[in-house]
């Protein structure tokens, strides 16, 4: 209970400093009309547009964004905004909407097993920049309310070095463009009508299982070639538009070379897809799959296993993704 009255009161917080601002503008700038003030056209409850205020307001000060339109998603752990990109970032990106991810303090608490995914990761500050010095890592080991602050942020910062990486790499996922505070600006898959919907939702024509669920295993390996591991991957954290597939959600992506726990991450990940895209009737072996994958990729062997005289399950098999793309 103490955990959570903490991230309550952080929360409260960040709300009480937006509407201050707030407050403050509205003294400084009485007859100012607008003027550069932050003034989205997204009707909201008072408590969310000052937490958007707070939030989003960076975003717009640094001209990466101009307004919020609406909520594309809402949710205890995070919500995501539909939003009008300055004419610069339009320019650059190509896109006359872009997203934004705002996570809430709060979400973190649903975490419990936090440090199966921090293990073997750097933990970043609100900058980018690793945390090594003995006063925070001492506050984040004792979980002071500090520790919880420098928390907060490297997981947030963490998805989006995450998201830098994959992008850069060519990975199927929305591109990053910036991250203020615990907000994450990125490309957003839709349209003006509506967002892409989670491939959960979607009933796919049975011409298209086959392929995407090749592409999504494409996506995996090339994310395992950067030492990455989604951690959470399913149906539900990947979008589906115009036949296509983006995978989202990566804060609790864990490194493949130092992460105990990667292997079984993977197969679980792999598992999942199998599980969905078995019922368009595509066959796979989840566990061959991930270690076929694993072992390519030459990962420590001592994370397989355990010790057997007998031949492992891969070299019996010869399952390669190369196999799965021609004859799944």
């Amino acid at each position: 209970m103490t955990m959570i009255r903490e991230e309550l009161r952080v929360e409260g917080e960040l709300l009480h400093r937006a509407e201050a601002q707030m407050r403050r503008r509205s003294q400084d700038e009485p007859e100012s009309g607008g003027g550069d003030e932050f003034n989205p056209s997204f009707s909201a409850s008072r408590h969310e547009r000052a937490w958007i205020l707070g939030s989003l307001g960076p975003f717009y000060q640094q001209e990466l964004i101009t307004d919020v339109v609406r909520s594309i998603k809402g949710g205890k752990e995070a919500s995501v905004y539909l939003c009008t990109p300055s004419p610069a970032l339009a320019k650059a990106s190509g896109r006359n909407l872009v997203a934004a991810k705002v996570y809430r303090p709060r979400e973190f608490r649903n975490l419990s097993n936090d440090a199966l995914y921090r293990e073997g990761r750097e933990t970043f500050d609100s900058g980018g920049k690793p945390i090594r010095d003995s006063r925070r890592a001492r506050a984040l080991a004792k979980k002071t309310r500090f520790g919880k602050h420098l928390s907060i942020a490297s997981w947030i910062r963490y998805e989006y070095e995450t998201l830098t990486l994959l992008h850069a790499a060519g990975a199927d996922i929305p591109r990053p463009y910036a991250q203020i505070g615990n907000a994450i600006l990125m490309e957003y898959v839709g349209d003006e009508q509506g967002a892409a919907p989670t491939l959960q939702t979607v009933d796919l024509d049975p011409s298209e299982a086959e392929p995407l669920f090749r592409r999504i295993l494409a996506n995996v390996e090339l994310m395992l070639t950067h030492d990455r591991i989604h951690g959470d991957l399913s149906a539900y954290n990947v979008l589906y538009w115009d036949g296509e597939v983006r995978l989202i959600d990566f804060p609790q992506a864990v490194n493949a070379q130092t992460n105990d726990a990667a292997l079984d991450l993977l197969i679980r990940d792999v598992k999942r897809i199998c599980q969905y895209f078995a019922r368009y009737g595509v066959k796979a072996d989840p566990g061959e799959v991930a270690t076929d994958l694993w072992v390519r990729h030459q990962f420590p062997i001592a994370q397989l296993l355990p010790q057997s005289t007998e031949q492992p399950p891969w070299q019996t098999t010869g399952l390669t993704l190369e196999k799965i793309n021609t004859h799944v």
